[in-house]
């Protein structure tokens, strides 16, 4: 099997050099991942070894931070292997100092790169993060040490996928010592693919073990002097798609009669920007909204009744500055994103039946009653009526399994 994929590949970067020879962009992304300097000078001992975390993009590194900080407090050298370009600047930005850890580009799965990087940096064990599968990657980390699967997942789609060539799957992922992964239905994806059920074992998401950053009073005031009504109850929906702003902006008509409420809408696609102005203006002709952008070029310092965030990496913001939050893909069928964010500031999230993404952690939530499932905009309505505080804290504690994770790769 390795020598067929191997064989396939060298015939592929033909092909991949003479489109690179018409596209700068392609060139420079393959010329930083396979003529990257691999060197161990100043990093490993004499008698040292390392370890190998390989992630995907600034999302897996984002759920993965606190593993790295647990393996890195046992003084272990870190090696962190990204494929995207956004993934290694976030990377380089907290860890680029740190004379243990080592930033690298994922190699494309290329044999010989990969094999000079395990030789080089003399890789013990090699985690990773969710579940990549690299034919190259997994053959090597099995040979040179041990292999981790963390925070392991298979969604329904990939398992058709998967059982087309399953053979060729479970032959990689059996090369792994270890498979950690987040539920039992995972746990049964994996064992229908002929992994064997001794090396799976099912442990909370990593997701738990994040620490959200938490807004300075200052900006807090910014906020409430400049864009957000204090004087109102503040409604978030974060991360929301076609067709959901729709669905609250009615709510919102209904339920605004007293001037109440103030509405802020963070679209997941800033490109869907204006789609959602449009949307606001066939309900609300009068057009007393505003863009993020509006306030901070001070082209509009009068606050809205909504308020349409035009900007990325803000959320957590306004999820800190609300009484209710709406976390999107779960009114229309995408499957939900991430509902631990508001949790992790106190915020019950509402959310639609479509949470089949995030099931296992919503079903966590549902144990504390943290999770409001509103599938009407009658049922949303009557949410926001009544509305209610929680503490969390338990919730996390309780769910945080990292320590459990560590104890298993060592």
């Amino acid at each position: 099997m390795l020598i067929v994929y191997n064989l396939i590949r060298f015939f592929l970067y033909f092909v991949i050099m003479i489109l690179s020879l018409f596209n700068r962009k392609l060139l420079g992304f393959f010329k930083t991942r396979l003529f990257q300097k691999i060197s161990s000078e100043k990093f490993l001992g004499k008698n040292e070894k390392s370890i190998l975390i390989h992630l995907s993009s600034v999302g897996e590194f984002n759920l993965s931070c606190e593993l790295i900080e647990k393996i890195l407090s046992r003084n272990e050298k870190v090696i962190i292997s990204v494929m995207t370009d956004t993934g290694f600047l976030a990377i380089n930005k907290k860890y680029s100092d740190n004379k243990n850890v080592k930033i690298l580009y994922f190699p494309l799965d290329d044999f010989f790169v990969l094999k000079k990087i395990y030789k080089r940096y003399k890789i013990k064990k090699t985690i990773i993060i969710e579940t990549e599968i690299w034919v190259n990657l997994y053959y090597l980390a099995a040979k040179f040490g041990d292999l981790f699967v963390v925070n392991g997942r298979l969604t329904d789609k990939k398992m058709k996928s998967y059982k087309k060539v399953r053979w060729f799957i479970s032959s990689s992922l059996n090369k792994a010592k270890k498979i950690l992964v987040q539920s039992e239905k995972d746990a049964k994806r994996y064992e229908n693919l002929k992994i064997k059920s001794e090396k799976i074992k099912v442990f909370k998401n990593l997701k738990y073990s994040i620490k959200y950053d938490i807004i300075s009073e200052e900006r807090k005031n910014k906020y409430l002097k400049e864009i957000l009504d204090k004087n109102k109850k503040i409604i978030v929906c974060g991360s929301t798609r076609e067709n959901e702003e729709r669905i609250w902006l009615k709510v919102f008509k209904k339920i605004n009669i007293k001037n109440e409420y103030q509405l802020v809408l963070v679209p997941r696609h800033l490109e869907r920007i204006k789609k959602v102005e449009d949307e606001i203006l066939k309900l609300f002709p009068q057009k007393n909204y505003s863009l993020l952008s509006d306030f901070e070029n001070w082209k509009n310092l009068k606050k809205t009744e909504i308020v349409v965030v035009n900007k990325m990496g803000v959320l957590t913001d306004f999820y800190q500055m609300a009484d209710f939050v709406f976390v999107g893909g779960t009114l229309v069928n995408v499957g939900g994103h991430s509902i631990l964010e508001p949790l992790y500031y106190g915020r019950k999230p509402i959310i639609g039946k479509y949470y089949q993404n995030i099931e296992q952690i919503v079903n966590d939530a549902k144990k504390f009653n943290f999770v409001e499932i509103a599938e009407s905009e009658d049922e949303i309505i009557n949410y926001l009526k009544s509305g209610e505080k929680i503490n969390t804290k338990e919730f996390f504690e309780k769910n945080n399994e990292i320590d459990k994770i560590v104890k298993e790769i060592f």
